[in-house]
């Protein structure tokens, strides 16, 4: 694609998203992008195309009909004719393409609060799991499906279509499947893919024009950790029966802090836990819990550690013995 193409199909592009609203981000973006006078141009040619053609109607191709079969020569008219409904048809049908290629076909919105929504269907068959406190966006395209993870963890189980693949945004993390079942979670920072079954990509977004550059292939049993500054936190095997535990109300600690598991149950239980000292944050902590029984995990490091706590509606102090 030479680069004259390109910058017409990116002004396209802004068209639709102009159409659809911008967010504040995008309005800055766009702001940015208008000032360079080639791509104002495509812009502005773009638009008068599109606004042009799209209201053409069988009245106009008449009336150009009319106006030529005005010619005398029988044969310059039918000609003369043919080019025009041929040309008019052309804009006509460049115009509906970029504006269907663009259009949405389906979006839908979730947010769960205190409890989960499990086995949510979508048009195609894939079906999504929410955590708790998790947050989505969900547009279809005629050309692909797309998804963006706010916040929160999701199990995708994804049906498959080769010629629509599959993205899930999640900071600035980018996976893409055909068709496969896997669990993203979003938290602060970080976002962690968790392979179930199939063949998940997973790129990572570099600057704000959305270029990216391909951190791994991942498959069943596989599990990557990125940061939003491209750094990759982990790699490697997981535990199947591990992945997504929380949609059966289980937490699995492998030799975490308990300052790291605290937060993760800040999620189920809405209570914060507030340590007297740094030392404490970060003893370690291993086993299966159960995240509507919180007193269990409390109860647990207090047999296993030298430590008390105290705790009320919204707050546990932890402190030494």
């Amino acid at each position: 694609m030479n680069l004259e193409n390109e910058i017409n199909k990116i002004a396209n592009s802004w068209l639709q998203r102009k159409k659809e609203g911008l967010t504040e981000k995008e309005k800055d973006e766009f702001s940015l992008w208008i000032k360079n006078k080639t791509h104002a141009k495509a812009y502005a040619e773009n638009k008068e195309l599109i606004s042009e053609f799209l209201n053409l109607d069988e009245d106009f191709i008449s009336e150009m009909q009319n106006e030529v079969l005005q010619k005398e020569n029988i044969f310059t008219r039918s000609k003369y004719i043919a080019a025009s409904i041929a040309v008019a048809c052309i804009l006509i049908f460049s115009a509906y393409e970029i504006d269907s290629y663009y259009s949405t076909t389906y979006t839908q919105d979730y947010l769960s609060s205190n409890e989960k929504i499990l086995n949510i269907v979508l048009p195609d068959k894939t079906i999504i799991d929410l955590d708790v406190k998790s947050q989505i966006k969900i547009t279809y395209y005629l050309n692909k499906r797309t998804v963006i993870l706010e916040q929160g963890k999701v199990i995708f189980n994804v049906s498959k279509n080769p010629d629509k693949p599959f993205y899930v945004r999640s900071g600035n993390t980018l996976i893409e499947v055909i068709g496969t079942k896997f669990e993203v979670v979003h938290l602060k920072n970080k976002s962690e893919i968790n392979v179930i079954e199939g063949l998940v990509k997973v790129d990572y977004i570099y600057n704000k024009k959305g270029d990216k550059k391909t951190l791994s292939q991942l498959k069943r049993s596989q599990t990557l950790s990125i940061n939003n500054e491209g750094k990759v936190l982990n790699y490697g095997n997981i535990d199947i029966k591990k992945i997504a535990s929380w949609k059966n109300d289980i937490i699995v600690f492998d030799k975490m802090t308990l300052a790291d598991a605290s937060l993760i149950f800040e999620r189920y239980s809405n209570q914060k836990m507030n340590f007297s000292t740094y030392e404490l944050s970060q003893l370690k902590i291993s086993g299966k819990f159960s995240t509507l029984h919180y007193d269990s995990f409390l109860e647990a490091i207090s047999l296993i550690y030298p430590i008390k706590y105290t705790k009320n509606a919204s707050l546990i102090n932890i402190s030494k013995k």
